[in-house]
């Protein structure tokens, strides 16, 4: 039997979503028995299940690569030379790193996932790319109900007020709770919400959330759905009237930002959280001395947690694996050099969006994409999303910001789309 390239295309979908989207880590657990009780040192050894996957998933995306248009791959990488200098950036890191064999693993591992998901948004239709990861979403929530009547010990977490909360097959609630919130997003931007099928979806997602007791998530479904419908009705077939709404859009939420900066406590209390955020901001105090130690270059990609250099901060607070910040997270990783580096690629990623928003015929679309973009942005504040590898939100993360790529590119360079034999997932029509 031969394999064709459509279907190799097809198998780096289905296992980039294996990957990425909680099923392998799942698996990995019960056969596993659970956790390691030595977190640093699990941490540090990392996972063989995804040493092996990642590596196929890279030599695969790769190898599918090479035989595209070279025409598309380099207008698409001279799209992305911010993601080369990350990725670059990070290599020259192991010359410094704390610990460079745990550096060299972690920089492979990130570009696996810039690999894979550069090689999908140039595969398949950006519409049906998304509509497939939502619906993978929605089979994770129920999946995760199933579990909860199989084995509740696992499937639920928490202690005290938060006892029961729903973690399903995840490895961490929080992050459960905004994988289905992205789900909900995509598939209200993509208009998939008509049908009584299309409802039952976003209803399970919906319930998801609330079950995992995620403020956050919660925050994030419901501020997106806003925005997302915000953006779509006030668009027009006018790029000169999208550009003066999506103005007047900017100076609402700059207006609302700064209220909300002033009722800072109080909308705190209400979703029942405390000022320091459940520890982090006592956290962040602590790490400000590490970060001024290594200030400008960082101590080497992923090497901090797992290096003698976090020994003090363990002694005195216990193992944690991240600052619970991606931005803390971005200056131990690549000191003041990364942080810009990573805001850089944020504000390039917004950038090309709200250009394709104002410009692009499937701007509607674009309008759920800005509102994931911006929430990421904010809620990397308190949570470990962007340059986080193993994470479901750093994984829509990139491959948002390579579709908004492309459909710059498309915008571009017109012929292009002659080129490029972009495929719709199969199954999944838009």
């Amino acid at each position: 039997m031969q394999i064709s390239r459509q279907d190799l295309k097809r198998l780096l979908l289905f296992l980039s979503v294996f990957y990425y989207a909680g099923f392998l880590g799942f698996f990995s657990r019960i056969f596993a028995g659970g956790t390691s009780d030595n977190l640093m040192a699990a941490s540090a050894a990392g996972n063989a299940a995804k040493q092996v996957l990642g590596l196929v998933l890279l030599c695969l995306s790769i190898g599918l690569l090479i035989r595209e248009n070279k025409q598309v791959l380099f207008s698409a990488l001279r799209a992305n030379v911010v993601w080369l200098a990350l990725v670059g950036y990070f290599f020259c890191s192991i010359y410094w790193s704390y610990d460079p064999s745990i550096s060299l693993r972690r920089i492979i591992a990130f570009t696996t996932l810039l690999t894979t998901c550069f090689a999908l948004v140039i595969f398949f239709n950006a519409e049906s790319l998304l509509l497939f990861l939502a619906k993978t979403i929605f089979v994770v929530a129920l999946l995760g109900l199933l579990f909860v009547v199989i084995d509740p010990g696992q499937a639920l977490e928490g202690e005290g007020a938060r006892a029961n909360t729903f973690r399903g097959i995840m490895n961490d609630k929080n992050a459960g709770a905004r994988f289905y919130a992205y789900g909900f997003l995509i598939l209200l931007g993509l208009g998939y919400y008509q049908k009584f099928r299309q409802k039952f979806m976003l209803m399970i997602l919906f319930i998801c959330v609330v079950l995992a007791n995620s403020a956050t998530a919660l925050v994030m479904l419901v501020s997106g759905a806003g925005l997302i419908f915000l953006f779509s009705v006030l668009r027009t077939s006018s790029a000169t009237v999208n550009l003066q709404r999506f103005v007047l859009i900017c100076s609402v939420l700059a207006c609302t930002a700064f209220i909300t900066h002033y009722l800072y406590e109080y909308l705190l209390m209400a979703l029942g959280r405390d000022p320091t955020l459940t520890n982090r901001t006592i956290i962040w105090e602590l790490l400000d001395n590490y970060v001024q130690d290594e200030f400008t270059f960082g101590y080497g990609f992923g090497a901090f947690w797992a290096s003698d250099a976090v020994s003090s901060f363990v002694e005195r607070w216990g193992f944690i694996g991240n600052a619970h910040s991606g931005y803390y997270e971005a200056w131990l990783h690549g000191g003041l050099i990364g942080f810009v580096l990573i805001i850089t690629v944020l504000a390039k990623t917004l950038k090309d969006l709200i250009r394709s928003y104002i410009h692009h015929p499937k701007g509607n679309l674009v309008a759920a994409l800005i509102a994931i973009v911006v929430l990421q942005g904010l809620v990397n504040y308190v949570g470990f999303l962007l340059l986080n590898h193993n994470s479901p939100d750093f994984f829509i993360f990139t491959l948002v910001a390579f579709i908004s790529s492309f459909l710059i590119i498309q915008q571009q360079v017109p012929q292009l789309r002659k080129l490029v034999t972009r495929e719709t997932v199969q199954g999944v029509r838009v």
